[in-house]
């Protein structure tokens, strides 16, 4: 199966998801059809990609004048017969109900062209249990982008499990076209990546709120002011490489059951016992040349200088 270049996008739902995405697809040069059930719905999304424009314009994110121009791309309709005919991807942000997917799916299945991706924006449904209802389970996968996805530059793209290749790699550079950072999994998992990492931070910080050691607004401004800024340049597993690796081993079996996840995992235990400790050692769960610590060290320097530089202008 030849996948041909995304040109034609259908957005299926007119909510915050719904709209932000033909917001996106416009402005990257797709025409989109945007569906929603009535006029209303209709005009509801396209208020809010009005609003996405103004804000765009107010922040310096895009030059002022390009308005009639993205939304002259976009083309409002009522039906999913029209919104998918003729185009290259649906992108789908209905009601998170297995039920409506389905019913919705099978719609645009039946009348969009062959070679045409079909992804969903679910957050929690699994890919395996929405692909029953395809015809063409190897054209669907996941394209899961976050609220507002014209703020939120990273974009789940996941696989489902008869996914091929060329659709995942096609996907992947669209996400690209529209500006967007691509997160690429190799298999399905239950909430993806980000969600799951998510869960497993909120469940923690609602553990020590619970447990009476600290307060909320205490939990919250530990990680703001401290990992919500490292993270921003350099992620949990690089930033575990750069503190490293011994150290969070020592730290995670200390802590043991008392944490959500346990004790250190076999990765983190195997790499200790080679003695892959990370940067110090030039090797971890990354390789470390001396131009990637030059990097990375610079990189995450100038996102915490930025941050205290705005920390000193509130203060004045």
């Amino acid at each position: 199966m030849h996948v041909q270049t995304i040109k034609t996008v259908a957005c299926l739902g007119t909510g915050t998801m719904g709209h932000g995405v033909a917001f996106l697809a416009a402005k990257a040069g797709n025409a989109v059809r945007l569906f929603g059930r009535s006029q209303a719905s209709i005009q509801k999304g396209l208020d809010g990609v009005d609003r996405a424009i103004k804000l765009y314009e107010d922040n310096n994110l895009m030059p002022k004048g390009r308005e009639d121009e993205i939304k002259s791309r976009i083309i409002g309709v009522t039906t999913i017969e029209e919104a998918v005919s003729g185009v290259d991807l649906v992108m789908e942000s209905v009601a998170e109900n297995i039920k409506v997917k389905h019913e919705v799916f099978s719609t645009a299945e039946q009348h969009c062209p062959e070679q045409a991706i079909l992804a969903t924006d679910t957050s929690s449904l699994t890919l395996s249990e929405i692909s029953k209802v395809f015809k063409r389970p190897e054209n669907f996968l996941a394209i899961h982008f976050f609220n507002p996805p014209y703020l939120m530059p990273a974009v789940e793209v996941c696989p489902g499990p008869a996914t091929l290749k060329s659709v995942c790699d096609i996907s992947e550079k669209w996400v690209e076209y529209l500006g967007n950072v691509p997160v690429v999994l190799t298999r399905e998992v239950p909430g993806f990546l980000i969600n799951r990492i998510q869960a497993a931070c909120v469940r923690e910080a609602l553990y020590i709120i619970e447990q009476g050691w600290a307060s909320p607004e205490t939990v919250d401004k530990a990680v703001s002011y401290s990992l919500g800024r490292r993270y921003s340049a350099t992620g949990p597993v690089e930033s575990a490489d750069m503190g490293g690796l011994d150290i969070f081993d020592a730290i995670l079996d200390e802590l043991g059951d008392k944490l959500y996840s346990g004790k250190s995992l076999k990765i983190l235990k195997d790499a200790v016992q080679r003695g892959e400790l990370g940067l110090k050692s030039g090797k971890g769960i990354y390789d470390w040349t001396p131009e990637r610590i030059q990097e990375k060290r610079s990189k995450r320097e100038l996102a915490l200088v930025e941050f205290t530089r705005k920390d000193q202008a509130e203060k004045k």
